[in-house]
C-alpha cells in the first residue's frame, strides 16, 4: 500500500528513532527475565535412587520450581509490556509486527480479560482515530486507509476503519458522479482525470472501474452521435434556408424590387446577416448588373430622379467606378439637358435689359391691338436664341415686332446643378394702343 510519508504524522516521521529504543527495551526486558531466571536455584542432578530418600529428593526438586515459576513474567506480561513501551513511544501501529496495536491484541489473544490491556489498547486505538480523521480532513487517503488497514487486521470492527472506508468511498462515488457529467457535457479530458483520480484512491474494486469506463464510453457515444445527428440536421435547415434566402433574392430582382418596396426588396434581402458569403458574392453581382440596367432605362424614359436614388445605392455597394462615374456624367448632363427644355416664366429670370417692341405702322394706322406668345432660350451668356411664335392675336400682324424685341433682351444666365445653362423661356408680348 503506498503512502506519501512527507505526510505522515509524527508517529511516522520518528518511526525509525524509536524503535531502536523500543527493541533496546525489550531486549532489556528479555534480558530482565533472563537474569532473574538464571538467579534461580537450578535443579539439581537427580541422584541414583537410595531406599529412604528418594521422597526427600523429589520435595527439593518441586520446591525449587515452584520458586522459579513464581518468579518468571508470563508471555501476557512481556507483550504487555512492550505494548506500554511501544505507546509511550508514539509507536502506535507502525510498523505493524513492533507497534502497541499489535502487542496489546497478543496480549487480549492470551488473556481476554485483560482489563488494563483492553482499556489501554482503547487509548491507543483513540489516538489512532484522531490522527486518521485529521488524514482524511486533508485528503490524505493513503495515509488514513494504509492505517485504518492495520487496524483491521487487529480490531476489525472498530469505528476508524468503518468511518475510513466511507469517507473513500464517499469521495470514489463523487469523483465518479461528476466525471460522468463531465462527459455527458462533452469534457472528455476532465472526465477521464477524476476517473483517474477515484481510480487511485485506496481500496478500490479494479472491475468497479472497469464497468464505470464502459459506461462513460457509452455516454460519450450516444452524446457523440447526438451531436454528429444535430449537426446533419443543422445543415440540412441551414440548406434549405439558404436555398430559400437566394430564390428570395432572386425573385425579387426578377421583379424590379431592386432596393424598394421596403421590406420586399432585393437589397435588403441581401443586408440580412448571414454566413452564405459565396451566395451573397454571386447575387450582389446579380443586382449590381441589374440596377446597372434599371439606371441606363430611368435615364432614358426621363425618370431621372429613380435614376440618381439607383446610382446611389451602386455607390454604397462598391464605391466609385469608371462605369459609375461614366453613369453619373451620363445622369448629370440628363438633368441638365431636362431642365433646358423645361419652359420658365420670364418672371423667374431676372432681366438685365428690355426693349418694348415696336408697335408695326399699318396696325398703329388701323388701330390694331393684339399679342404674341414667345418661346425663347437663355444661352449662358444672357442672351436670347432659338426664338419661336407660338400663337398670336391678330395672325402674324405682330409676330416680326415680338422676335425683333426679344432679340434685343438679355438676362442673367441661369445656373443649375453647379453648371451655367441654356434656358428654354416663355412669355407674352402686349401691343395695345393706350
Amino acid at each position: 500500500m503506498t503512502k506519501d510519508n512527507s505526510s505522515l504524522p509524527l508517529l511516522l516521521t520518528i518511526t525509525g528513532a524509536v524503535v531502536s529504543v523500543a527493541v533496546g527495551g525489550w531486549f532489556f526486558l528479555d534480558q530482565d527475565s533472563g537474569e532473574r531466571m538464571a538467579t534461580q536455584p537450578q535443579p539439581a542432578t537427580m541422584p541414583e535412587s537410595v531406599p529412604g530418600e528418594t521422597s526427600t529428593s523429589v520435595e527439593a526438586t518441586n520446591s525449587t520450581a515452584e520458586a522459579t515459576t513464581a518468579t518468571s513474567p508470563s508471555v501476557a506480561d512481556l507483550n504487555l509490556r512492550k505494548a506500554q513501551l511501544a505507546a509511550g513511544s508514539d509507536i502506535l501501529v507502525f510498523p505493524e509486527t513492533s507497534s502497541a496495536l499489535h502487542y496489546y491484541n497478543l496480549v487480549l489473544a492470551d488473556e481476554p480479560d485483560n482489563a488494563i490491556a483492553r482499556a489501554e489498547r482503547d487509548t491507543v486505538l483513540a489516538q489512532v482515530a484522531q490522527i486518521v480523521t485529521e488524514h482524511l480532513a486533508a485528503e490524505e487517503f493513503d495515509n488514513a486507509f494504509s492505517i485504518a488497514e492495520l487496524v483491521a487486521r487487529e480490531v476489525p470492527d472498530h469505528a476508524l476503519v468503518v468511518q475510513t472506508q466511507q469517507v473513500i468511498d464517499e469521495r470514489a462515488r463523487a469523483l465518479v458522479d461528476e466525471a460522468i457529467q463531465s462527459a455527458r457535457s462533452g469534457n472528455d479530458q476532465q472526465a477521464e482525470e477524476l476517473l483517474a483520480e477515484a481510480e487511485a484512491l485506496p481500496g478500490r474494486n479494479a472491475d468497479y472501474f472497469v464497468a464505470v469506463r464502459e459506461s462513460v464510453t457509452e455516454i460519450r457515444d450516444v452524446r457523440v452521435a447526438a451531436e454528429q445527428e444535430r449537426r446533419r440536421r443543422a445543415r440540412l435547415a441551414n440548406d434549405q434556408a439558404r436555398e430559400a434566402w437566394v430564390q428570395q433574392v432572386r425573385s425579387a430582382i426578377a421583379d424590379g424590387n431592386l432596393i424598394y418596396p421596403e421590406g420586399a426588396s432585393a437589397a435588403e434581402f441581401l443586408a440580412e446577416s448571414n454566413n452564405w458569403d459565396t451566395e451573397r458574392a454571386e447575387l450582389t453581382a446579380e443586382l449590381r448588373a441589374a440596377l446597372l440596367e434599371a439606371v441606363g432605362i430611368a435615364i432614358g424614359s426621363g425618370r431621372l430622379e429613380d435614376a440618381g436614388v439607383l446610382l446611389d445605392h451602386l455607390y454604397t455597394m462598391d464605391g466609385g467606378t469608371e462605369d459609375l462615374d461614366a453613369l453619373r456624367a451620363q445622369l448629370e448632363e440628363a438633368f441638365v439637358d431636362s431642365q433646358s427644355r423645361r419652359v420658365m416664366q420670364i418672371s423667374d429670370l431676372t432681366r438685365i435689359s428690355t426693349a418694348p417692341p415696336k408697335y408695326p405702322k399699318h396696325a398703329l394706322e388701323r388701330e390694331i391691338s393684339g399679342w404674341v406668345d414667345v418661346y425663347f432660350t437663355v444661352t449662358p451668356e444672357g442672351s436670347t436664341t432659338d426664338i419661336e411664335i407660338d400663337g398670336s392675336e391678330p395672325t402674324s400682324i405682330f409676330n416680326r415686332a415680338a422676335v425683333r424685341a426679344v432679340e434685343k433682351w438679355r438676362f442673367e444666365p441661369v445656373e443649375y446643378r453647379g453648371q451655367v445653362i441654356n434656358q428654354r423661356v416663355a412669355t407674352r408680348l402686349t401691343f395695345n394702343l393706350d
